[in-house]
């Protein structure tokens, strides 16, 4: 328990007493995240146009009214 008390006395006393980083982001950091995140996006949202006939029917399959007790879409 002490252990304890101490730790979290610590962590809080390093957010109380910080002080300024003065952090330089370089100007290329912007480049390099769109290079990175890009991609990723790109590739979802090709996957959603690939597959967007079996997202719509799987989404009309839940929210459908008529459901059978035999797990098909309704009709």
């Amino acid at each position: 328990m002490l252990k304890t008390c101490m730790f979290a006395a610590a962590v809080l006393l390093t957010f109380i007493f910080t002080s300024s980083a003065d952090a330089y982001i370089d100007p290329n950091t912007g480049g390099f995240f769109f290079q990175t995140v890009a991609p990723f996006v790109y590739a979802i949202l090709g996957a959603v146009v690939v597959f967007w006939k079996r997202i719509t029917a799987f989404v009309k399959g839940i929210f459908s009214r008529n459901k059978n007790h035999d797990g098909s879409p309704g009709e």
